[in-house]
């Protein structure tokens, strides 16, 4: 919800949609898709549209350790708005592409399933006097050690659409904090 450097919160949006609706200006959603495709088609590298803020928060333990600090990255809210677009166009195809077993991120899913079936796991070990192992991954800080373009060719040779490679692409291209 925090702004970024252009300091434009999400009330002003949806302040600017209810007025455009009562002023019987066109569709609030209807401009910003627009806007979204100049955007595909001249790119995102201008008016500082990717620019970040980054805040330390501080956690807990002894706060003079950088350590005991959370780095909060707070993107512009086009930009926001400009991902969740990507991101509702990028979800269909990548909840068809995971394992059944996959709980976390996926619509519907909740972690607390894997929290039960190990919960099952020991139980039935125990039970049956048989030894169990339960192996988790933590996929924490991921997206600070994934080489961008080995990620895109993957997508690519999974079969994704040439126009949202793109525009992952160019949403991941060049950004400032």
């Amino acid at each position: 919800m925090a702004p970024g450097p252009d300091s434009i919160q999400y009330a002003f949006w949806k302040c600017l949609a209810a007025k455009a609706t009562r002023l019987k200006l066109p569709p609030f959603w209807d401009v910003f898709r627009d806007l979204t495709s100049d955007i595909r088609l001249k790119g995102m590298d201008w008016c500082h549209f990717k620019d970040a803020n980054l805040s330390l928060f501080y956690m807990k333990g002894n706060p003079t350790l950088t350590k005991n600090y959370c780095p909060i990255s707070s993107m512009n809210t086009d930009c926001k708005m400009y991902t969740n677009l990507i991101n509702a166009r990028l979800a269909p195809w990548a909840v068809s592409k995971l394992h059944q077993d996959q709980k976390g991120f996926v619509p519907g899913c909740y972690i607390t399933k894997h929290t039960w079936l190990a919960s099952e796991v020991v139980h039935l070990s125990n039970v049956t006097e048989t030894d169990g192992l339960i192996v988790s991954l933590n996929q924490a800080k991921v997206y600070d050690h994934v080489d961008l373009p080995w990620l895109l060719s993957v997508l690519e040779t999974m079969g994704l659409d040439a126009n949202l490679i793109m525009l992952i692409k160019d949403l991941t291209h060049r950004c400032q904090t």
